[in-house]
C-alpha cells in the first residue's frame, strides 16, 4: 500500500468513525430492538424479551399507524411534487439575465436562514386562526367572510384537510431555496450552444424545455427527487412543533408517530418497528435511485 494511499485512510477515517458511532451502529441497535420487548412500564418486571415480528404486527393491525403511513405518503408526494415544481420555474427565472436578479434570488433564498423550528414557530403565529395577519387580509380584501383555521380545523376531504395543507405549504416555503439552488447549479452546466442549436431549429421556449433542459437535468433531478424523499420519510420538525400530529391524527407522519410512542407511552419496542418501516421505505427510495444511476451507466 503506497503512502498517498494511507494517507487518503486516515483522513477519511475520522469522518468514518462518526459515521459509525452515530449512523450505523444506532441502526443496527434500533432494528434489533425492534424485534424485541422494551416496554419501559414493564421491562424491570418482565425483562427484555425477544418477540420476533410482533411489534411490526401490532403496529400495522393499528389504524392510527396505518392512516400516517398513508398521510406520511401523501405530505412527501405532494410537497415534493409542489416543491419540485416552483424550484424549477424559479430557478430558470433566477438563471435569466435581467435587473433586479439579485433581490428576486435573496427573497427565495430568505426561509433558508430561518432553522425549522424556528420557522415552525414563526409560521403558527401565522396561521393561528385568532390572530392571523392572513386571514385579517382575506378578510379585508373581501374573499373570506369568517376566519379560516389553518391548523385546527378537523374537516376533511377524503385524506385532506386544512392542517394538511397548510403544514404543507409550510415546507413546501422552506425546502424551496434548497431546491432552487441545487437547480440553478445543473441548469448553469448546460451549455448555451445547446439552446442556440435549438433556437436555430426553429425551438420555442417550451421545446428548448422539453427538449433540452429536462434531459440535461435529469441526473441532477435523480439526485434531488432522491435526498427529498428520503429527507420526507423521516421529516419530524415541523409536523410535530406546529401541531404534534393533530388535530385528530390528520397531520400525523411516521417520525412524530415515532416520536410519540416511543417518548409519551415509553413503547421502545413498537417506536423502533416504526423506525425499521421508516428505514425500509427510504431504503427502497436508496435502491431505485441506485438502479436508475446504474441503468445510466450501461447506456
Amino acid at each position: 500500500m503506497s503512502e498517498k494511499n494511507i494517507f487518503c485512510y486516515v483522513m477519511v477515517a475520522p469522518a468514518l468513525l462518526v459515521t459509525l458511532l452515530l449512523g450505523i451502529y444506532p441502526m443496527i441497535r434500533n432494528t434489533i430492538m425492534s424485534f424485541q420487548s422494551h416496554d419501559l412500564l414493564s421491562a424491570q418486571d418482565d425483562g427484555v424479551n425477544w418477540v420476533g415480528f410482533q411489534n411490526y404486527r401490532e403496529i400495522i393491525a393499528d389504524d392510527r399507524f396505518m392512516q400516517t403511513i398513508m398521510q406520511t405518503v401523501i405530505f412527501t408526494v405532494l410537497a415534493i411534487a409542489i416543491v419540485v415544481t416552483m424550484g424549477l420555474f424559479l430557478s430558470q427565472v433566477i438563471n435569466a439575465k435581467f435587473r433586479g436578479r439579485s433581490v428576486l434570488r435573496t427573497l427565495v433564498f430568505v426561509p433558508w436562514f430561518a432553522p425549522p423550528v424556528v420557522a415552525s414557530v414563526i409560521w403558527m403565529w401565522l396561521l393561528n386562526a385568532n390572530v392571523s395577519p392572513i386571514n385579517a387580509l382575506l378578510m379585508d380584501w373581501g374573499i373570506i367572510d369568517r376566519k379560516i383555521r389553518f391548523l385546527t380545523d378537523s374537516t376533511t376531504w377524503g385524506p385532506f384537510s386544512m392542517p394538511m395543507m397548510s403544514i404543507i405549504a409550510v415546507r413546501v416555503w422552506n425546502g424551496l431555496p434548497f431546491v432552487v439552488i441545487f437547480l440553478l447549479a445543473g441548469l448553469q452546466s448546460i451549455p448555451n450552444s445547446l439552446y442556440e442549436a435549438a433556437e436555430i431549429d426553429g425551438a420555442g421556449m417550451w421545446s428548448k424545455f422539453r427538449h433540452v433542459t429536462m434531459p440535461m437535468l435529469r441526473p441532477v433531478l435523480l439526485v434531488l427527487l432522491a435526498l427529498l424523499f428520503m429527507g420526507g420519510f423521516g421529516h419530524f420538525e415541523m409536523n410535530y412543533v406546529m401541531t404534534g400530529g393533530g388535530p385528530r391524527n390528520l397531520t400525523n407522519v411516521l417520525a412524530v408517530w415515532t416520536y410519540q410512542e416511543g417518548f409519551q407511552f415509553l413503547r421502545f419496542d413498537k417506536a423502533a418497528a416504526a423506525s425499521g418501516i421508516i428505514l425500509a421505505m427510504t431504503s427502497v427510495v436508496a435502491a431505485l435511485y441506485i438502479w436508475a444511476q446504474s441503468k445510466d451507466f450501461r447506456k
